[in-house]
């Protein structure tokens, strides 16, 4: 009876509180995190969240609502990361570094990532999920080429090359190491391998000694 009216007084804060919406993609994420994809359902999450279904029916009206949400949350992470960067550090090299330390803290403390990011569980049939993540992808890699063009600027990176391009390449350090990371359980050492691509990195962006 208890664990009843616990779950009705859930169900009406989720019916008048706009941050419950959110709370319902933050939980979503943390279930593809500890238990992957195929174990989320709207079930599965209210029982997470403490509530009944009919409740989470208000805000996803099935599965591939939730999943629509749960891109949108790494969306936004992505772009905290590159806002944080810019208020801690103030020169292009060490916001590019310490960008490249907070994406591999996220993948590597939340396996949802890269199941979100590389799964055709997730993308499906669903065209505009599709789209929609590539949008976000895209948003990504332009926020990094305006930190890099703003080291251009300041003669800290080397002007002959297109920024654009430079943070493609960026996320190239990540990508690939966060699938092998992935599917090896966490055996191949992502870390390590950042810190040994950002080096080469770095020396590809810096200003040739020969140009003048």
């Amino acid at each position: 009876m208890k664990r009843n009216s616990r779950k009705k007084t859930l169900s009406t804060s989720l019916g008048t509180s706009g941050s419950r919406k959110a709370e319902i993609a933050e939980t979503a994420l943390r279930l593809v995190n500890q238990e992957g994809l195929k174990r989320l359902s709207v079930a599965r999450l209210a029982e997470a969240v403490g509530v009944v279904p009919s409740a989470l029916y208000r805000h996803y009206p099935h599965k591939d609502a939730i999943l629509d949400a749960v891109v949108e949350l790494v969306g936004e992470r992505l772009a905290e990361h590159v806002e944080k960067v810019r208020r801690e550090h103030f020169s292009a090299l060490s916001r590019l570094d310490a960008l490249l330390a907070q994406h591999v803290l996220l993948i590597t403390s939340n396996q949802a990532i890269p199941r979100i990011l590389f799964s055709e569980e997730v993308i499906g049939d669903a065209d505009h999920r599709r789209a929609r993540l590539g949008d976000i992808i895209h948003s990504h890699v332009m926020r990094i080429a305006a930190v890099i063009a703003e080291g251009q600027e300041e003669g800290e990176i080397r002007s002959d090359i297109a920024a654009e391009a430079a943070a493609v390449m960026f996320l190239g350090i990540v990508q690939p190491a966060a699938i092998l990371w992935h599917v090896s359980g966490g055996r191949f050492d992502f870390s390590a391998h950042a810190r040994t691509a950002w080096k080469l990195y770095r020396e590809c962006l810096q200003p040739r000694k020969d140009v003048p």
